[in-house]
């Protein structure tokens, strides 16, 4: 979601409350401009939204596909995991890095919260600075820090079907 989007809807949230105060207390009817403007706000943030924002309450699923082959992204509950599946879908020409990584930058750079990874696992995909998505097809110890956005829930044939070198990677997102 966009920022012209985002700061539609947070005006919205804003005005709704407060054009519902505008009724008028001595017979309980609604002043007709504030209908008319809800119903204007209702539309531009429909027409504006073509994806459903998600709440940090809400179960993120995404994918991620390779060649064909799609994967399960199990999803942190996390800022950056949320912020990550509201950009997709999204299609990266993903670089190899040290035989055991593929990473690409985002278009927009995503909160972060990085700690120290200390193991990476094949199948975690995580951010690296504010802007890097990192998936990683081998296991190895790191003393670099990320920030976890998720891991494949089978990641066991990923590094057969990554290969050596480049590759174009596929994130998505489904809706429950």
């Amino acid at each position: 979601m966009n920022m012209s989007n985002r700061m539609i809807i947070m005006m919205a949230v804003g005005i709704l409350p407060a054009l519902s105060a505008c009724a008028d207390d001595q017979n309980g009817t609604s002043n007709s401009n504030s209908s008319i403007v809800h119903e204007s706000l209702t539309q531009k943030i429909s027409s504006n939204n073509t994806e459903q924002p998600i709440s940090e309450k809400e179960q993120v699923n995404m994918w991620m596909t390779i060649n064909g082959n799609r994967f399960e992204v199990l999803a942190e509950d996390n800022a950056t995991a949320h912020a990550f599946a509201a950009q997709l879908p999204l299609t990266l020409n993903m670089e190899d890095l040290h035989s055991n990584e593929k990473h690409a930058q985002l278009p927009n750079a995503l909160p972060t919260n990085a700690s120290r990874a200390n193991t990476i696992n094949n199948g975690d995909v995580m951010l690296y600075g504010s802007s890097t998505l990192v998936v990683f097809y081998k296991s190895f110890s790191s003393s670099y820090s990320y920030t976890r956005i998720g891991r494949l829930s089978q990641p066991d044939k990923l590094a057969d079907i990554l290969g050596q070198g480049n590759v174009q990677i596929k994130f998505s997102r489904d809706e429950r």
